[in-house]
């Protein structure tokens, strides 16, 4: 096979056949790398990887994070399934625990911006899809940044918000079904927001749902501000949509992407799996007190 990289008609993405995940040697690893700082999203159709597979394939590009809320997990801590479908095969009702928390994901975000570290990287597969709806939208932060008037991108420069959690989720009403011990572990904490990809150089927008507000400014105000912001930046020609077929695996840079899915029928089963590459451990973020 001959590894094709096809670049999406939006200012991320791209569409990589010719190959096989679970059987990558160094120099295609590497040219799917370049390729993900390059394009920030990558979607490889039809790829059916096992468990396991996927679980590999992630930690080429790093050590993975391991679940916190353990109503996503199953036996490998490493694994989150975000799916609607019980053991029994019936269905989650919307208005469940479950439902709610998998509502949460209806909004622009990124993973794990709420996390002491922050998250490099997510890698999802498509095992059950609805037939109408579930897709998954994705937005550049790169090219959101370079749309911001100088004045705004130099006003927002050293600015720091607080991402929660418990803010995000609850805006849904999706708290109920976690722990004491899960709520403990996951502390509001302050993220810069504008970053500096590492790798590439290029700044980005760091915001999304879990954002709450600015410190050092009126929550309200900055609230409303981190809204439009992320509501400005979340439009063509800085998004594309992608519609899942099983099998599918989709990775994307969560230093410099927002993502949320779409929604489906209550009634149709979605099953996903998903690994997150976790951040570098030497740069942290300043947990709220």
């Amino acid at each position: 096979m001959t590894l094709e990289i096809t670049p999406i008609d939006a200012t991320l993405g791209a569409t990589v056949r010719g190959v096989c995940l679970d059987a990558l040697d160094d120099g295609t690893f590497a040219a799917i790398e370049a390729a993900w700082y390059a394009h920030a999203v990558l979607v490889f159709p039809g790829q059916h990887l096992s468990e396991e597979a996927q679980v590999a394939f992630s930690e080429r590009f790093g050590p993975l994070e391991r679940v916190v809320i353990k109503i996503h997990a199953q036996h490998n801590p490493a694994v989150i399934h975000l799916s609607n479908v019980k053991k029994d095969g019936t269905l989650w009702p919307a208005n469940s625990e479950t439902g709610l928390l998998l509502k949460g994901n209806n909004d622009w975000h990124t993973d794990s911006s709420f996390k002491r570290i922050p998250a490099k990287g997510s890698a999802l597969t498509a095992r059950i899809v609805p037939e109408s709806g579930g897709d998954t939208a994705f937005a550049d932060m790169r090219a959101a940044y370079d749309a911001l008037d100088p004045a705004m991108q130099a006003w927002l420069a050293d600015k720091i918000a607080v991402h929660s959690y418990a803010y995000s989720q609850g805006r849904v009403g999706g708290m109920t079904g976690l722990s004491e011990d899960e709520r403990e572990a996951l502390p509001p904490v302050q993220q810069p927001v504008i970053r500096t990809h590492p790798a590439t150089g290029r700044r980005n927008l760091y915001i999304g749902r879990h954002a709450s507000h600015i410190v050092g400014e009126d929550e309200r105000e900055s609230r409303r501000l981190l809204e439009r912001l992320c509501e400005d930046a979340c439009r063509p020609p800085r998004v594309f949509t992608h519609r899942w077929s099983v099998g599918d695996l989709v990775l994307w840079d969560n230093r410099c992407v927002l993502h949320r899915g779409l929604g489906y029928p209550a009634d149709q089963p979605r099953h996903m799996v998903r690994t997150t590459i976790a951040g570098d451990s030497g740069v942290t973020s300043e947990r709220v007190a």
